[in-house]
């Protein structure tokens, strides 16, 4: 019989000492199993007959049986929160991922396929080394639809660089999480002075934020959190479904 059990089965024989003891022990079972009898009996401020008798009432042989429960109870608590987080983990990605069909659905595309057409080298720059997997898998995309797609290093010299070198009508796709890199929001201006062919197309989180609107072609993506290893870490799916998407429907105006 587990400890919860236990304490369900008896509670109605609990005196108000009792009730103190097994409040403590359910909410914070992993920090109690850590403690010997007299630590827990002074964070208390109870005797240590006290919690031997509880122990009693529960059904166990003593103190360090109760330990074993507490230490079973927080393993337990720990797989419940860890598969209420892989439910929560799976509808808040599937609803993304829903929200990313619903946004392309309503987007022009007509001038930017145009663009591209038009374009013979495509540029990518990507702020942040999950965007530079994107940016990866964005340039792989382009090339299994013939077009050329070159992408930068994530350095502000190949930006600034970038103005003096590209041809007209090529396009810079800028893939960023938040959006407000002020190093390439700089950049972007410069250009866009020094060179007004080059048209800019930013993928960036949903939010917009100040490259959205330096760019002659916005597109947003939505992240959701998830934990893995005990790391906290932020899901970039959509933006892959997104470029998919982006992809798909590019290559049916190529008619490929």
């Amino acid at each position: 019989m587990d400890l919860e059990t236990a304490v369900m089965k008896k509670k109605e024989s609990f005196n108000d000492t009792d009730k103190a003891i097994v409040s403590y022990l359910l909410q914070y079972p992993e920090a109690a199993s850590k403690l010997s009898l007299m630590e827990l009996a002074q964070k208390l401020y109870v005797s240590k007959s006290a919690i031997f008798r509880l122990s009693k009432k529960l059904g166990l042989s003593g103190f360090s049986e109760l330990k074993f429960e507490l230490s079973e109870l927080t393993m337990k608590k720990k797989q419940q929160e860890k598969y209420a987080q892989e439910l929560d983990f799976d509808a808040n990605l599937q609803k993304v991922i829903d929200d990313t069909f619903k946004y392309f659905k309503g987007l022009n595309l007509t001038n930017l396929f145009n663009d591209l057409d038009n374009a013979d080298t495509i540029y990518i720059y990507s702020t942040g080394w999950q965007q530079q997997i994107i940016a990866e898998y964005l340039a792989h995309s382009f090339f299994l639809i013939g077009k050329k797609a070159i992408i930068l290093p994530s350095a502000r010299d190949e930006v600034s660089m970038l103005a003096q070198s590209v041809a007209a009508n090529d396009l810079l796709f800028i893939i960023s999480f938040g959006g407000f890199n002020k190093t390439i929001i700089d950049e972007l201006k410069k250009i866009d002075t020094m060179n007004g062919k080059l048209k800019f197309v930013s993928l960036t989180s949903w939010q917009p934020g100040k490259i959205a609107s330096l760019s002659d072609y916005s597109f947003f993506f939505k992240t959701t959190p998830f934990q893995i290893s005990n790391q906290n870490a932020v899901t970039f799916s959509s933006v892959y479904v997104l470029i998919d998407l982006l992809m798909n429907e590019y290559g049916k105006h190529c008619g490929l």
